[in-house]
């Protein structure tokens, strides 16, 4: 009877990565036994980042990184021999890929035509292959919740707001108006015509362009006496035009 081999899920991957200047980021790969060499091709944003050079891993002894690096095209061709042979069952690194960034935001650092040739020298694909990622640094500012209540009929209100960082040289409290309708103030007449003042105001309240009420000025030499006279002297007047 005929016993079928089972081989393993080949597969090369670059790590997820967030990092300032510079930084390494690894090539790992799994699943291979005595490969005779792997090669691979890169390709990645040329205004994000840089390589600076691609290394052999002390993970994999043996090997010998051959790389070719186009930064101004953002590209790189690596072929890694090893005559003692690549076994890797688990994930372990093959190479060292040292990055510096030279721009903001993200990008990525794709893997292209990855290959491994076994101890017959034939060339192979890898099962899996997964490009890694480079995250941005950019961060958003955190909104903060800022609550007021109101003792008013026990309701309260909450409310979320972003906060900006202060101008220098600017107020942080807020000032706040309160608009007062003004009110049209009726006085009160006895029954003797006599204006009355209005009511005292109650204490810390202040009333809004109100003043005391000016008191009339009976006009100099002007009585109830000399109207009486004026009439009287009109009709004696009257009286001898008609004679």
């Amino acid at each position: 009877m005929l016993a079928g081999t089972v081989s393993a899920e080949t597969r090369i991957a670059i790590p997820e990565g967030s990092f300032e200047g510079t930084a390494d980021l690894p090539v790992i790969i799994s699943g291979i036994t005595a490969a005779t060499g792997v090669s691979f091709e890169l390709s990645y944003d040329k205004d994000i980042v840089r390589i600076e050079n691609i290394t052999a891993s002390s993970e994999i002894p043996g090997s010998n990184v051959i790389p070719r690096i186009d930064n101004d095209a953002g590209y790189a061709k690596v072929a890694v021999p090893n005559t003692e042979g690549i076994s890797a069952a688990e994930p372990a690194s093959l190479a060292v890929i040292r990055l510096t960034r030279v721009g903001p935001g993200g990008g990525t650092v794709t893997l292209r035509e990855p290959r491994w040739s076994d101890t017959h020298f034939v060339t192979k694909t890898f099962d899996v292959v997964e490009s890694g990622n480079i995250v941005s640094l950019e961060t958003v500012t955190p909104a903060e919740t800022v609550t007021s209540s109101s003792s008013s009929g026990g309701s309260s209100s909450s409310s979320s707001a972003s906060i900006a960082t202060p101008t220098p040289g600017s107020t942080a409290t807020p000032a706040v108006t309160a608009t007062v309708p003004r009110a049209t103030t009726v006085l009160p007449v006895s029954p003797n015509d006599t204006v009355e003042p209005p009511p005292a105001a109650s204490r810390g309240v202040a009333a809004e362009g109100t003043q005391s009420p000016a008191t009339p000025k009976a006009a100099p030499g002007f009585c109830t006496g000399t109207v009486v006279t004026a009439g009287l002297s009109g009709i004696a007047l009257l009286l001898y035009r008609r004679s």
